[in-house]
């Protein structure tokens, strides 16, 4: 999107210049997480230069400028290794003092993030809380449609000591991401996906390596999974994890969440964990281990897909003898009736 030369709003990608404003916003603690984004925006230009040798993680950053002060920014980061799915951040608005309505602000960044020069995007994915309705509305305008809604969890005040877990039940483990259980629980992953979120995403079982971090994994009975955790890409390394489960729920697990949940609390330590919004059993084992319950997230996908047109120039008539030549190959030719006028 091109903002008119008569206003003085401004969305460029973000760039050094920028940065060394940022004493303007009265946010220096948030200096070197833009420091990151600002490498990674370097580093998606090679991985889009070189997609069938890099794969694509490096998050691009916009930002919306009242003159040459930042005022807001967004986040756009790689959803798979093949760059096909994009995931939005939320416009995050950089100070108060806004010449500009915070509506016009996010609606231009996300407009301009939609339109990144990236080849390989087909689809787009953004989570927005389910109360927020404005944004929801805005999201909506932009041709996003919800997909899935999510719950969020926050953690316990006090971190359990290791010294109190407790033995999972005999035959179980919990094994960290590596190849071999990221296949696995790959399935499982995808449980909980109908077919058109699947499509969007478009995501393969290497993906989940990406979402590796501390307290995650997978709850193992030999080669079955019963439930895994992954972290959320957009969330930082100390931030989001996921927690989701077989369709199926096994008794065991009554006995092994709680431990599970213990490890992911004392070793993972996140801001939050996000399961699937009606999965009643999992919420009452997160309740009884002290997790309250946060707000509810909506998972909205914009999609870029286009339905291959159908060939045109079937054949619409042909002989008798050319459809049921198979069934009887040994047959003399059948007459094709004629459609033509009969005088």
């Amino acid at each position: 999107m091109v903002v008119p030369e008569s206003s003085t709003l401004r969305i460029e990608a973000l760039n050094p210049g920028h940065l060394s404003q940022w004493g303007r916003t009265g946010r220096l603690d948030d200096l070197p997480r833009f420091q990151a984004f600002l490498l990674g925006n370097w580093l998606s230009r090679f991985e889009q230069r070189f997609p069938d040798l890099l794969p694509s993680r490096s998050p691009r950053c916009l930002v919306a400028l009242e003159g040459t002060r930042p005022i807001a920014s967004v986040v756009a980061r790689p959803f798979n290794r093949r760059g096909s799915c994009w995931m939005l951040q939320l416009p995050e608005l950089l100070c108060s003092d806004l010449s500009f309505g915070e509506r016009r602000v996010q609606q231009e960044l996300l407009q301009q993030a939609l339109h990144l020069p990236v080849v390989q995007v087909c689809s787009w994915v953004i989570r927005a809380p389910a109360a927020d309705a404005g944004s929801i509305a805005l999201l909506r305008e932009l041709g996003f449609q919800p997909l899935r809604p999510e719950q969020c969890w926050e953690p316990p005040p006090h971190l359990p000591s290791e010294s109190g877990e407790n033995p999972l039940p005999r035959g179980l483990q919990w094994e960290g991401l590596n190849r071999r259980t990221a296949q696995l629980l790959w399935p499982i992953e995808q449980g909980g996906s109908f077919s058109h979120l699947r499509q969007i995403t478009d995501r393969h079982w290497l993906d989940l390596l990406d979402r590796q971090g501390p307290g995650c994994g997978a709850l193992m009975d030999g080669a079955a999974v019963l439930a895994g955790c992954i972290r959320l890409t957009e969330s930082g390394e100390s931030g989001v994890l996921e927690l989701f489960r077989d369709v199926a729920w096994d008794p065991r697990l009554d006995q092994a969440l709680p431990q599970v949940l213990r490890r992911i609390h004392q070793r993972g330590r996140p801001r939050a964990v996000l399961t699937a919004f009606d999965d009643a059993p999992l919420a009452r084992i997160l309740e009884g281990e002290g997790w309250s319950r946060g707000e509810e997230q909506l998972l909205l996908g914009r999609s870029l897909w286009r339905r291959q047109p159908s060939p045109r120039n079937l054949q619409l008539s042909r002989s008798l003898d050319q459809m049921l030549g198979r069934l009887r190959p040994q047959g003399t030719p059948l007459p094709t009736p004629s459609l033509g006028d009969r005088h």
